[in-house]
């Protein structure tokens, strides 16, 4: 084949094919070795709040908070940094989100812009509800 009989277009239509039946096998394997329970954005929040309550200690893994980020791996299948990253209030829904993916076995399409939200308020809509 002669490098002007090359169709760009189709060899990335293959190629995003290709990539996506990765994505999709990954998935299911993650989706067949997760145990426990699916977490919510609820559930999330409700370790937020209980870690929240405890002691300051500069955010270290040591002692109850460590013992709060046990109890979420195990009980939901995360791992240690999604765990800590939920105990300290941080990608809340971005976490529940990739579990949710997970679970039922969808990609995300990915978007080209670096802000998905329309305009500011729905901005500050999303911060607010964060924090319920």
């Amino acid at each position: 084949m002669k490098y002007e009989d090359f169709d760009e277009e189709e060899s990335d239509s293959v190629k995003k094919k290709r990539n996506l039946e990765k994505k999709l096998k990954k998935f299911k394997q993650m989706h067949d070795k997760h145990k426990g329970e699916w977490i919510t954005l609820e559930d999330a929040k409700e370790y937020r709040d209980r870690a929240e309550k405890l002691p300051y200690n500069d955010r270290q893994d040591i002692g109850e908070r460590r013992a709060l980020r046990i109890e979420l791996q195990e009980r939901f299948g995360l791992a240690e940094g999604d765990a800590i990253n939920i105990i300290n209030g941080f990608y809340l829904r971005e976490i529940v989100q990739v579990y949710d993916n997970i679970k039922n076995l969808r990609i995300p399409e990915v978007s080209n812009s670096g802000n998905p939200y329309k305009n500011p308020s729905e901005i500050s809509e999303r911060l607010e509800s964060d924090f319920d």
